[in-house]
């Protein structure tokens, strides 16, 4: 039987996406992740600050990679997200995800990104099985 790391490992291997930005995974427990991102100059917007595009896709990272965690691959039904404050080029992001809900094909995480100390967002994700 596969252990959630397992479970995480497998879909982290398959994302492109998150290979091509350097997301790593710094800890899993059964739905529980944590994952970092470095911040390239790039991945700055007009204002010089974190696009907060790249904030919703490592929380949004965070969200699948928690449901798969459990043996429920997702994706994502809905999802919300408040920017707190503004992230910085050249720095590393952490996003740690925790499911709070699992009910029928539904499963809810929340899911909080931080640069260092600071939060800059929370996110909760709705996610629906995947069917196979």
């Amino acid at each position: 039987m596969s252990t959630a790391r397992d479970l995480v490992q497998a879909l982290h291997d398959s994302d492109a996406v998150s290979a091509s930005l350097g997301i790593s995974i710094d800890s899993v427990e059964a739905g529980r992740v944590a994952l970092r991102m470095p911040v390239a100059d790039a991945m700055a917007n007009g204002h010089g600050l974190v696009h907060g595009g790249y904030l919703f896709l490592l929380a949004d990272t965070a969200f699948a990679y928690s449901c798969v965690s459990l043996g429920r691959p997702s994706v994502t039904r809905t999802a919300d997200i408040a920017f707190l404050a503004p992230g910085r080029a050249g720095s590393e992001l952490v996003a740690r995800a925790e499911a709070r809900t699992e009910a029928g094909r539904t499963t809810i995480v929340d899911v909080r990104v931080t640069q260092g100390d600071e939060l800059l967002a929370e996110f909760r994700g709705h996610g629906t099985l995947v069917s196979r």
